[in-house]
């Protein structure tokens, strides 16, 4: 027989519900990767006021974020809302470093 609960509740209506909320401190993204664990997270909406790479990973090294590959968001008032890919494991980290000469500040809230 077919297994028909493949998805929560939440899932199966595709809403956009979080337990927890958290507004981190702002941070100072540098010239070499940041982490922050994201584990207990379904989004994260993210502000930076300079061009940052991003990468979601299982370890928090900055050996796993690739200026030349990696994908970067664009600094200024834009506010980027990103799904947090929960198939990569249990601990999941947003790693984090500038694309330019400027540090940036990035504010980030967890929900």
């Amino acid at each position: 027989m077919a297994d028909l609960h493949r998805h929560s509740v939440q899932e199966a209506l595709n809403t956009e519900a979080a337990t927890v909320y958290t507004v981190n401190s702002a941070l100072t993204i540098g010239s070499s990767a940041t982490a922050v664990d994201i584990s207990y997270f379904d989004m994260i909406h993210i502000q930076t006021t300079e061009d940052i790479y991003i990468h979601f990973n299982t370890a928090n090294t900055e050996s796993n974020l690739s200026t030349a590959n990696d994908l970067y968001l664009m600094g200024g008032d834009t506010i980027f809302s990103l799904r947090v890919p929960r198939g990569l494991g249990s601990t999941i980290y947003l790693l984090m470093e500038r694309k330019g000469s400027s540090d940036s500040t990035v504010r980030l809230v967890k929900g």
